[in-house]
């Protein structure tokens, strides 16, 4: 080799050598001035952000979910995560069915980017998933969603989340924007994944099954027509179904602050695909809450509109809430058509798109909300989707609830000890946790020492996540008082020094097990690769 071509390589060495430290410090540097990796440990933001948990499939209807894993209690022996193991208690949203096909792999937690210093340039966002400093242990890293900004009082009434400017109100209820309302839609029942025993949890029924044809196994059913009356299609499902459980918790973990009687969840969206096989056809579908009765209409000439009805009025008495023409149909041709009665709001899109949407006209408020409540127990909404005119074809039928919020107790932790802090304000017992129905939260802010204003942040996964609901201590590392000694910090709040940023991406979610490596989810799972909502 000539001295030329040894200088050369040597040339090359050294620029590898040099790329490579550039790449490293570059890393360093951006890990600690702009975009940082955070893994989650927990599944109090399931089931779109996942802690350590198993991936499941249905055998009774075939639907695909997670199921989180347990973490070991006190004094219980360590399990081998390495090992398969058998997801006991795991049970399916869609159908009802318990998991009993044997030992699983554990899957790790999503790892997330989190847009560090964020918090510098704007301000935190009401629904902002955020990721912050524990002020119960301030070692330890938390990722929540931001619901309350400072100066705010914030009231947990019905599952849904109430906010006022202060103390006295007027209160109003805070709704999400659609990027976080389409993240935390939860199944009640998804007609693709009919079950296939006699386990299945819910289904579609005619009033009158002359009118309908079913056809694969129950997933397409086509309106026939003939008929000078509307034929109705009903949701039959348990009323537990309504509740505000989650596939991916244990029964013991979300069955703990649920009251059936109150704890019904009547936010929900209703969509099917809707095909028009005549000029004339024509869909309705049909939500209810509370004695309040909420339709969409959907003609085949692109015709939409909203109505209501209370349960009380006569039947053909309706009160048209909006209305509007969309394009036309084309005969065989599909829409997605989505009913949603959701924080107040009610809208009907198509293929995505809100075409009709009723916000000040909708019935219910904050007073009269909890006037409801206080009479008695919530009736189990109801789902129903209507034909009339001409022959149409429905697939893809589903229901979805939202986000129920619920109204748990300080100190999760039967007698567990209250921090130096709870107790020098005279907090001596455990009792309702901030911001839950009766008893709000108020949030300080700090004209002139913004690094003190205090946020409130909840799990998407309420029954399981330990939040700014039931926080009793606080770590000695917080500012917990001002220049003259008096109380600066909230309970069951986050200051804004613990903000660390805002997450916005999973960039590695469980990884895809190689062929005969069961135990090795080395591959990335790029389809799971998301924006975090």
């Amino acid at each position: 080799m000539s001295k030329r071509s040894q200088s050369t390589d040597l040339a090359g060495i050294r620029d590898t050598v040099e790329s490579i430290w550039v790449a490293i410090v570059l890393a360093f540097v951006l890990r600690a001035f702009l975009v940082e990796g955070f893994v989650i440990p927990t599944g109090s933001m399931a089931p779109r952000l996942m802690g350590e948990h198993w991936q499941l499939q249905c055998s009774g209807c075939g639907y695909e979910y997670a199921y989180g894993f347990q973490q070991e209690l006190p004094g219980q022996a360590r399990i081998n995560r390495a090992v398969q193991q058998t997801p006991a208690g795991a049970r399916c949203p869609n159908c009802g069915r318990l998991y009993n096909e044997g030992a699983e792999p554990i899957d790790g937690g999503d790892r997330v980017l989190v847009l560090k210093y964020l918090y510098n340039f704007r301000p935190p966002q009401p629904w902002d998933v955020v990721v912050f400093r524990n002020p119960q242990n301030n070692r330890e890293n938390y990722i929540k969603r931001l619901v309350g900004l400072p100066g705010e009082t914030l009231e947990i009434v019905h599952g849904d989340l109430f906010v006022a400017p202060g103390p006295q109100g007027p209160w109003s209820i805070r709704r999400k924007p659609a990027r976080a309302q389409q993240a935390m839609w939860q199944v009640v029942y998804d007609n693709d994944y009919v079950p296939t025993d006699a386990a299945r949890r819910a289904r579609w029924a005619a009033d009158q099954e002359a009118f309908w044809q079913v056809q694969a196994n129950g997933r397409s059913l086509t309106y026939l027509g003939g008929s000078s009356q509307t034929q109705w299609l009903r949701l039959l499902a348990p009323p537990q179904g309504f509740l505000p459980h989650y596939g991916y918790n244990a029964e013991q973990v979300q069955d703990r602050w649920v009251n059936p009687a109150l704890d019904v969840c009547t936010d929900l969206k209703l969509l099917a695909s809707f095909t028009p096989l005549d000029a004339a056809s024509q869909i309705g579908l049909h939500l209810t809450s509370f004695e309040h009765r909420f339709r969409g209409l959907l003609s085949a000439s692109g015709q939409a509109s909203l109505l209501y009805q209370r349960a009380d009025w006569p039947e053909q008495r309706w009160e048209v809430l909006a209305q509007t023409s969309t394009a036309p149909i084309p005969i065989g041709r599909s829409v997605e058509a989505a009913l949603e009665n959701v924080d107040q709001a009610l809208r009907l899109r198509v293929n995505g798109r809100c075409v009709l949407e009723v916000l000040d006209r909708y019935p219910m408020d904050y007073p009269s909300l909890k006037r409801r409540l206080a009479s008695g127990a919530v009736p189990v909404p109801e789902a129903r989707i209507a034909a009339a005119g001409g022959r149409a074809r429905l697939t893809h039928l589903r229901v979805y609830r939202d986000v129920y919020y619920s109204n748990v107790a300080l100190d999760p932790v039967p007698g567990g000890p209250l921090g130096d802090y709870a107790r020098s304000l005279g907090l001596e017992q455990s009792g309702p946790g901030w911001g839950t129905t009766g008893h709000p939260i108020t949030l300080a802010k700090f004209p002139g020492q913004p690094d003190l204003d205090q946020f409130w942040v909840l799990g998407d996964n309420s029954p399981q996540s330990l939040d700014g609901r039931a926080w009793t201590s606080a770590a000695p590392t917080l500012r917990l008082r001002d220049a003259s000694g008096r109380p600066a910090y909230q309970l069951g709040a986050v200051p804004r020094y613990s903000l660390t940023g805002r997450a916005f991406f999973v960039y590695w979610p469980s990884g895809m097990r190689p062929p005969g490596l069961p135990n090795l989810p080395l591959i990335p799972d790029v389809g799971r690769m998301r924006l975090i909502r």
